[in-house]
Parts: structure tokens; sequence; C-alpha cells
């Protein structure tokens, strides 16, 4: 019975995330035009720092409120929160008052990211993590590919209000739909006692630096979404001024790429859950993305580049699924709040770090080269840095079996 319940509350939390992340991008699509007329980069660059930055300076806090407040209680308010933020947004569209009701509403989901996370480890227990990640993330990845279109038709038959209001939604079924959950995650009584300051804020960064096996994942990780977030800056360029294609070419690409992502989340929940095969994994995953978007970086016609996209979509399914595994395995189950949060703020700041670095690349060399440079930066990172996760995994496995 315990077993039904755990699948039945894992699909639910697989289809309110899946709905939330259809909602965020239909919003996201409206913002992007709502401020694109205003004709200045600065609205752009600051709509998404309004939405990233706070998910990056509120971490520590947000990983110790997660690992001492019941999830269930809290995620529900925050949806609610979330909400009325979103019906703001889509009511007042002026560009300041824009940027920061998103900016408290990136303050909201800096709590209900990390709390998502350290809650379904607790819903699937030890033994079934990378399954529920796998159907969660495969889920969500149906939702990325659908968002952007769906956004683009919203827009242009009701207007810009409507996908903000149809975000606000998907934010007050999350709400009740997470009261509806059997299971709940509570802090233990070691959490209940600890105080502001002991252990400290910064705990969950510790711990993923102290990890043998999370250290170099997570630096190889970290130079990985820096080198691969400076495409996205230059994809648009590569693919209009460089390939001479058309808009719609280009929105086909993140279409490609997530649905790869889907089979390979897909495959990826149903792998071993051994730690050194989900490091292996989790590695030559990064290598093939790599590989990929290098040989992007050499064609010549638009069309070949969707093939060498769904294969890195699938190898990032893969890398997904088996970072989040790793994480939860790898952590307390009273520290997972904070360790999500840590993780989250530096794949946060490296996407922003990265969005800055790409614009001024873009200065100096063509966005092909680009592509070709970063491809073989994830590469090289993977294969020199790796290898430490690797052998740190190996050892481990050998103390477990010796045990």
């Amino acid at each position: 019975m315990d077993a039904d319940l755990q699948r039945r509350d894992i699909l639910l939390i697989a289809y309110l995330r899946g709905a939330s992340l259809l909602g965020d991008t239909v919003a996201l699509v409206a913002l992007f035009l709502r401020l694109a007329p205003v004709g200045h980069a600065w609205a752009i660059a600051a709509l998404a720092t309004a939405g990233t930055l706070p998910l990056v300076l509120l971490a520590p806090l947000a990983g110790h409120v997660v690992d001492h407040v019941p999830a269930k209680r809290m995620l529900s308010a925050l949806g609610l929160v979330e909400a009325l933020l979103c019906v703001g947004i889509g009511r007042w569209h002026g560009i300041a008052v824009t940027l920061v009701l998103l900016s408290l509403l990136s303050c909201a989901v800096a709590f209900s990211l990390p709390g998502y996370s350290a809650l379904i480890p607790s819903i699937a227990g030890e033994e079934n993590i990378a399954r529920a990640q796998g159907t969660i993330q495969s889920v969500q990845g149906v939702a990325g590919v659908a968002g952007p279109a769906l956004g683009g038709l919203l827009v242009g038959w009701s207007g810009q209000s409507w996908p903000l209001y149809l975000d606000a939604i998907s934010f007050v079924l999350g709400a009740i739909g997470t009261t509806l959950l059997h299971h709940d995650r509570r802090p233990s009584p070691r959490s209940t006692i600890e105080t502001i300051d002991s252990p400290r804020l910064m705990t969950g960064v510790v711990m993923l630096w102290r990890d043998p096996i999370l250290r170099p994942i997570t630096v190889s990780i970290s130079i990985f979404i820096f080198a691969l977030g400076m495409i996205n800056v230059g994809e648009v360029f590569f693919v209009t001024q460089t390939l001479h294609s058309t808009a719609t070419y280009y929105g086909l690409i993140g279409a490609s790429f997530g649905l790869g992502s889907v089979g390979g989340a897909m495959y990826a929940g149903r792998m071993r859950q051994e730690t050194v095969a989900l490091v292996a994994a989790l590695l030559g995953s990064i290598v093939v993305i790599g590989i990929m978007i290098a040989g992007v970086g050499l064609v010549e016609h638009v069309g070949y580049i969707y093939p060498p996209m769904v294969v890195a979509g699938f190898a990032a399914g893969i890398a997904n699924v088996c970072s989040s595994t790793l994480l939860a395995l790898r952590t307390p189950e009273h520290l997972r709040g904070r360790v999500f949060a840590a993780f989250g703020a530096i794949f946060n700041a490296g996407e922003i770090g990265s969005y800055a670095a790409g614009g001024l690349i873009l200065m100096v060399i063509a966005p092909r080269t680009v592509f070709q440079v970063a491809g073989i930066a994830a590469t090289m990172t993977a294969l020199a840095i790796g290898p430490f996760a690797f052998t740190a995994s190996r050892r481990a496995h050998r103390r477990e079996t010796d045990l």
C-alpha cells in the first residue's frame, strides 16, 4: 500500500511541477515580448537578472528554511504567494513594476525549488530516487518543449496578460495539489534544534565541497554550465546570421533538445541506482553533450543541427537525473534542502556569468567559433576533473562492499 502511495505522490508532483514549468515558460515568453519593443538590451538583461539573481542570493537562507519547516505547509503557502505576484505582473505592465514583482516572485521560487527537490527523495525512498527523478524530469521536459510554442500562441491570441494569469493558475494548482500529498518532509529532531548560526547558513556549500564525489562533480558541472550558457547567447546569431535561416528554425532547436531530454530522463530513471554507475553516466553525458555542441559549430546548413541537438538533449536528460540522484544519495536527509539550494545557486550563478561572458566573446569571435570553443571546453572539463569523482565513487563502492 505504501508503494502505491509513493507512486501516486510522485506522479502528482510530476504533473504539478510540469504544469508549473509550462506556466513559467509561457509567462517568460510573454515577458520577453513585453520588453522587446522597448528596444534596449538592458531591459532583457534586467529581466533575466531579476528572474535569476534572487535564486543565488537567497540560496543559503532558503535551504536553511527548507530544512526547518514542514514541506507541505511551506510549499502550499508559497504557491499562493507566487500566484498573487503573477497576477500582479499580468495586471501592471510598466517596466519598473514588472521587474520589481518578478524579483519578488523569484524570491519565493528560491524557497520552493529546493523545497520540492528535498521533498522528492523523502517520498520516493532511498532506493527509488532515480526512478522518481526520471518520471518528474521527463514530464517537465514535455512541458519545456510545449511552453514556448503555447506562449507565442497565447500572446498572439489574447495579449500579454493571460499568459501570466495562466502561470498564476499553475501556482494555485501547485498549492492545492501539494496539500493532497500523502507524504510530507518534516524537520528531524537534529534539524529542529539547530539555530540560524549553528550550523552556518553556508552548510550546503560546505557539504558539496567536503564530499569527495560531489566536489569534482559540482566543479565540472559549474564549468560545463558556464561554457554552454554562452551558446544561448550566440545561438540566435549563428542560426539567423551565419546560416541565414529563420526564427522558426531557431525555435525548433530548443524543441529538438527538449524532446531529446525527455527520452534521456526516462532512460536514466531505469538505470541502476549505484553511485559508480551514476557518476559514470553523468560524466559520459557531459562528454557527449560537449562533442555534439562542438559538432554543431561545424555544420553548414541549419537542418544538420537537429540530430546532434537531439543527442545532446538525450544526454542532458541523463545528466539531470543522475546529478539530482547523486545529490540526494550523498546528503543526509536533514541537510538536503541546504545542499539542493546551494547546488541550484551555483548552477544559476554560472548561467548569469555565462550570459555576460557570451555577450563579450561574441564581440571578438564568430558565433560558429563560440559553439566549437564551448563544446571543447565542456568535454575537456569532464575528462580532466571527472576522473576524481569516478575514483572517489569506486572507493566508496569498495568500502560499502567490504561492509
